[in-house]
């Protein structure tokens, strides 16, 4: 695949081409800035954009949310100190970020999303990934792996069987952009619903939703009892 890449430091440039270089792809122009960017893209066809978030001038993420309109095919990639992803991101059509200092293995999975979304190579039912905060790692969790999301504490926290995480997004956000692949169970919960294994009622006020890997139940709130209801009727078997 060909790359471009932007950042302001000499040093991270050639950092990042290097391992961009190993793992088998081409960097075709370098930026500095935004200008440089806009000047590159009007040579250069890459397929994907290593974006630095914090550049002279216009930041990183002001030009993501151009480019998503002028060049919609363009995989932007944020490189970015700053832990938090952020609802701005995403908004502004970035499709994946990597931490600085950039780790090789970080760096691959994000190029080889890229490449699938570039070639058109992705499977059709391939679940989404998720990106989470766990301890002090960051990490892309394939969405099937997650049995829903709940807030606590003001932050949003996916759970799965083996796995909780920290999402950097709200859960009407989350919903939002994931559509179909989950449902609203209560004011503070999304379940995923391809792991929805079932409804429990334990009183005619208490009802929960159980899940295919057998993780404790969540509570279905009185308002969204009818859709989950019809969802299950719907999506299992009697």
């Amino acid at each position: 695949m060909e790359l471009l890449i932007a950042d302001d430091e000499p040093v991270a440039r050639e950092r990042l081409r290097n391992l961009v270089t190993e793992l088998g792809h081409r960097v075709v122009a370098e930026a500095a800035d935004a200008g440089q960017v806009r000047t590159a893209l009007q040579t250069h066809r890459p397929g994907a954009l290593l974006l630095d978030i914090e550049m002279p001038g216009e930041r990183g993420i002001e030009l993501a949310g151009e480019l998503a309109r002028s060049h919609p095919e363009l995989v932007v990639i944020l490189v970015t100190a700053h832990e938090a992803f952020g609802l701005q991101a995403f908004e502004a059509g970035v499709r994946d970020y990597v931490l600085k200092p950039v780790r090789r293995e970080r760096l691959e999975q994000a190029l080889e999303r890229a490449r699938h979304a570039t070639d058109g190579s992705a499977q059709p039912d391939e679940p989404p990934a998720i990106r989470l905060r766990i301890g002090r790692r960051e990490e892309s969790v394939q969405l099937d792996a997650i049995d829903c999301f709940v807030t606590e504490d003001g932050c949003v926290v996916a759970r799965g069987r083996d796995l909780e995480g920290f999402v950097e997004a709200r859960l009407q956000d989350l919903e939002q952009a994931l559509g179909d692949e989950v449902l609203r169970v209560h004011r503070g919960a999304l379940a995923v619903a391809r792991n929805v294994a079932g409804l429990e009622t334990r009183n005619a006020g208490d009802h929960r939703l159980r899940f295919r890997d057998g993780r404790d139940p969540v509570p279905v709130s009185r308002r969204q009892l009818a859709r989950v209801r019809e969802f299950l009727r719907r999506h299992t078997r009697v």
